[in-house]
């Protein structure tokens, strides 16, 4: 089941990125019905949280684990578009502690769904639901989300301005619900992403936007 729309994305593969993190004082707290800000937990050390600052009692909320373009371990580096999605009743994980320096890989994706697994339920996460989780990334990080697809505690998969590099059937084995965004044929990963859409089994359900705005989308603008 496919469904295509042409939407802005929320939004280069294996290289470092030269990423506008905005640091200036400038930073909202996302548009949706819960001011977000992120934070950091000692049981979590590598990795960046960003959440609702006033969870509310009685709405569960889902988990986004994501990973970053360039694979770059630096939490803080999406934090425009990570609050934004956090403020629509979301707990997004970023790889990377807040400026930290280093690469990311699959297994921090993986550390932060068994972090939340064990604290959903307790404390300031109450209301964090380890039941529905999101794997997602751009670009290098969507590589990261695709390495999620065999998780069964992970249940749809983001893919931001991604497709496999040389893997060219692989999106042939994917099961779980899947989304792309993809920023035009100026995209540097725009052919990689529609070749893996088209690749995907007509069972799996699958959803594409596509908005001419280039690799980088518009993570690094007002509201990412």
């Amino acid at each position: 089941m496919k469904l295509v729309i042409f939407v802005s994305p929320l939004a280069t593969l294996v290289t470092p990125l030269s990423l506008k993190i905005r640091d200036d004082g400038e930073m909202k707290m996302g548009t949706g019905r819960f001011p977000a800000d992120h934070t950091t937990e000692e049981s979590l050390p590598k990795h960046t949280i960003y959440m609702p600052v006033s969870p509310p009692a009685n709405e569960k909320l889902p988990v986004v684990v994501w990973g970053n373009g360039g694979c770059v371990a630096n939490g803080i580096a999406y934090r425009t578009f990570l609050t934004e999605i956090a403020s629509h009743g979301y707990i997004a994980i970023s790889a990377g502690a807040p400026h930290r320096i280093g690469l990311s890989n699959p297994g921090m994706m993986t550390e932060s769904i068994e972090w939340a697994a064990a604290r959903a339920g307790r404390g300031r996460f109450a209301t964090m639901d380890a039941t529905r989780v999101v794997a997602a990334g751009q670009s290098c990080g969507g590589l990261e989300a695709y390495a999620m697809k065999n998780d069964s505690r992970v249940a749809a998969l983001g893919i931001y301005d991604s497709g496999y590099l040389n893997d060219t059937d692989r999106a042939m084995t994917i099961t779980k619900p899947v989304f792309y965004f993809l920023g035009g044929s100026s995209d540097v990963a725009y052919k990689n992403g529609e070749r893996d859409y088209s690749n995907l089994p007509k069972s799996t359900p699958a959803w594409k936007g596509n908005q001419p705005v280039g690799h980088l989308g518009t993570f690094f603008q007002p509201n990412g």
